[in-house]
């Protein structure tokens, strides 16, 4: 099987800053060398791979056993165009499958490259990952990828997605369907697209508000039933933002890592999964980064959620960008979805 394999460099460097995205943002993401080895890791050598040069897949093998076929495509400041001109050689060369490190906007690129039927996979990394053609975690693209060479996965139709940044930053989400491309499945390896809901969580609200310590600090990551949280307090929160309150009291609102970084006493994190994806950590809000999330450890995670939208997540899904927290946070989960009323979920298992 012959494997087209690219890497965004830039994708998810806004996440921890709190930007919402990396569009037009050209500052390398230090996280996608670990992410891209992740996968790297874990994929079979019986494949022929082809990539572009430097920081676009060419540097990433010099420490694995597997060479890859280096394309005349790439440069140390790669583009959008560099994106499209690889997919266009890879599509000269016959491969079978395009996979790709980084976000909606590199799908989007890579999809409106096609011009042939190639499946294409994503490896989780950027900050916006609404569409439906990506792998939960850099080790599950790889053993999709490894199913699919072994003929166990299948080829699906998947949506891809893409939102107007500058929009998502104000707390405007509108997700816009760009291309339906085949994609590749195995088991719930793959994630499923961004569904949204509308039901009342005024109990949810009443039950977590009735519940909170004066003393403890609370962060109250994106969505709606969190912000309902935000807005029983007497609040006008940006719905995609994630805040910092003491008890009841705002202290401040979208925050970057770095800010939650520099908080110390009690800390409890108030969530809710995203509908459809189920993604808890991971999606639309990386600035609750490993570090934070292991110094808040499990038990002091809140899950809120409509039992209409839990109903239909199968399992929570984690993605802190480290192994070692991914799996902390591994277990069952309480989730409030009701006053004084509580349902129990399963996180995803990433093999």
């Amino acid at each position: 099987m012959k494997v087209g394999f690219l890497v965004n460099p830039y994708a998810g460097s806004g996440g921890r800053l709190g930007k919402k995205g990396s569009d037009n943002i050209y500052i390398e993401n230090p996280e996608i060398p670990i992410r891209v080895k992740r996968f790297i890791n874990n994929l079979p050598s019986t494949i022929t791979y082809f990539t572009p040069r430097f920081k676009m897949g060419e540097i990433y093998f010099t420490n694995s056993l597997i060479r890859p076929f280096v394309i005349n495509c790439g440069k140390e400041r790669s583009t959008r165009e560099d994106t499209i001109a690889s997919v266009k050689i890879m599509q000269e060369l016959g491969v079978d499958i395009i996979v790709f490190v980084g976000g909606d906007g590199t799908a989007r690129d890579i999809a409106g490259s096609l011009n042939k039927q190639i499946p294409i996979l994503g490896v989780p990394a950027g900050v916006k990952m609404h569409s439906g053609v990506f792998a939960s975690t850099p080790e599950a693209a790889a053993k999709i990828l490894t199913d699919f060479n072994d003929g166990r996965a299948k080829i699906v139709k998947a949506e891809v997605l893409d939102i107007d940044e500058e929009e998502y930053r104000k707390g405007i989400f509108y997700v816009k369907l760009y291309y339906v491309v085949n994609s590749v499945s195995s088991g719930n390896l793959l994630t499923p697209g961004k569904e949204e809901y509308n039901y009342s969580t005024d109990d949810i609200s009443e039950y977590i508000i009735e519940n909170m310590n004066n003393d403890t600090y609370y962060i109250l990551g994106p969505g709606k039933t969190v912000k309902d949280i935000e807005e029983k307090l007497g609040y006008s929160p940006n719905f995609l933002s994630t805040d910092v309150f003491l008890g009841k009291k705002l202290l401040l609102s979208n925050v970057s890592y770095f800010d939650l970084l520099k908080i110390t006493g009690e800390l409890k994190l108030i969530l809710t999964p995203i509908g459809g994806q189920g993604f808890l950590i991971g999606r639309g809000n990386q600035e609750i980064g490993p570090s934070i999330l292991r110094k808040i450890g499990k038990n002091n995670i809140i899950v809120v959620s409509s039992i209409e939208k839990l109903r239909k997540i199968e399992c929570l899904r984690i993605d802190t960008g480290d192994l070692e927290v991914d799996n902390m946070l591994q277990g069952v989960y309480k989730v409030v979805v009701g006053y004084n009323e509580f349902m129990a979920i399963r996180t995803c298992s990433n093999t």
